[in-house]
């Protein structure tokens, strides 16, 4: 189909996952305490007692305190525990975590061990990226990517093969990425988008519950607008969008409403809006819905495009040429249906 403003798009393959490791690595911290032997004062049948046998050395004290400011550390990893035993109670799903102790396994990568002894080296992939994954006990290790848990599982009595979640501090920003990798030589990882895990992470790690925005939100100008005299483009549809036609990059310029007629397309769900050329007799046009989803921990705006007579899909569109490089091919489920599918 052909857009009014651009080129022509096509609809995006969905990206399938393949196989993955990982386990997990023992760590010690060895304190030295040393005691010093005072001299007597005098020869009384009551010996002084060295000081410095008594006293806690302030080396362990400053260690004390230094892990429990690092970025990851045990007490946090314990709240990740209690976090986790609460939200997976809610989805009707069980895992196992680095968290309790625990050695998750999916299909054969066994956190962390499957990171510690560089199993998943040059084999992790996130969307079109490969990625380099490092585990940490604390976030503070220098690596781009640091895994400081991992969980394996899923809905109970559910289907044979597991989600896995790596929580991880991506240049020490909180990110929990999952797989449901099932085979081949590359493990994909993606963010997760469920909206509860991400923040309720980022709260352990940084002390401060993000607020969750909603597609809602980033809708609400549409009807507004349409029914404007004249007419307006929607806030937050309007601006550069990217997205992959084939293995070319696509770029949609802003919009001038003087050359369209909009309308609210309410008999399709989601509500998408509709865009027609301003002397447009035939055709149904093209659609357009804004909702937000996860990339590196965080929500951004992205376009779901369609167009013809049911908005069949053609493609996800990000404010950034990057994102919509690294995510080609991806779809997040929630689409309309393409063509081919609705034949």
């Amino acid at each position: 189909m052909k857009k009014l403003w651009t080129a022509a798009l096509v609809g995006v393959l969905l990206l399938t996952g393949c196989s993955g490791k990982l386990t997990k690595q023992s760590t010690s911290s060895k304190t030295s305490e040393s005691s010093r032997t005072a001299k007597k004062v005098n020869k009384s049948t009551n010996t002084t007692q060295s000081k410095s046998s008594n006293q806690v050395t302030p080396q362990s004290s400053s260690k004390s305190s230094k892990a429990a400011t690092t970025l990851w550390n045990a007490s946090k990893e314990k709240q990740l525990s209690a976090f986790m035993k609460s939200w997976q109670a809610k989805m009707g799903q069980t895992y196992q975590g680095t968290y309790d102790g625990k050695q998750p396994n999916h299909l054969g990568y066994i956190f962390p061990k499957a990171i510690t002894s560089g199993e998943m080296n040059n084999r992790v992939s996130w969307g079109n990226q490969p990625v380099d994954l490092s585990w940490s006990t604390n976030g503070e290790n220098g690596k781009e990517f640091q895994i400081v848990a991992a969980a394996t599982g899923g809905k109970d009595g559910g289907e044979s093969f597991p989600t896995s979640y790596l929580f991880c501090l991506h240049n020490q920003r909180p990110v929990v990425f999952m797989s449901q990798t099932t085979n081949g030589d590359t493990f994909y990882i993606q963010d997760t988008q469920n909206a509860e895990l991400q923040a309720g992470f980022a709260k352990i790690v940084t002390g401060v519950k993000p607020a969750i925005k909603t597609d809602a939100s980033l809708n609400a100008d549409v009807e507004p607008a349409v029914n404007a005299s004249p007419q307006r483009i929607p806030n937050g549809y309007n601006g550069t969008w990217y997205w992959m036609l084939d293995d070319d990059v696509e770029t949609m310029k802003p919009l001038n409403i003087k050359d369209l007629k909009l309308s609210y397309a309410d008999s399709i769900t989601p509500k998408m809006l509709n865009i027609r050329g301003i002397n447009q007799t035939a055709g149904a046009g093209d659609y357009e819905y804004l909702r937000y989803k996860y990339f590196d921990g965080q929500q951004i705006p992205v376009l779901m495009m369609g167009s013809g007579a049911r908005a069949w899909f053609d493609g996800n569109g990000y404010r950034s040429r990057s994102v919509a490089t690294q995510l080609k091919g991806f779809t997040y489920g929630d689409e309309t249906k393409t063509r081919e599918q609705d034949d």
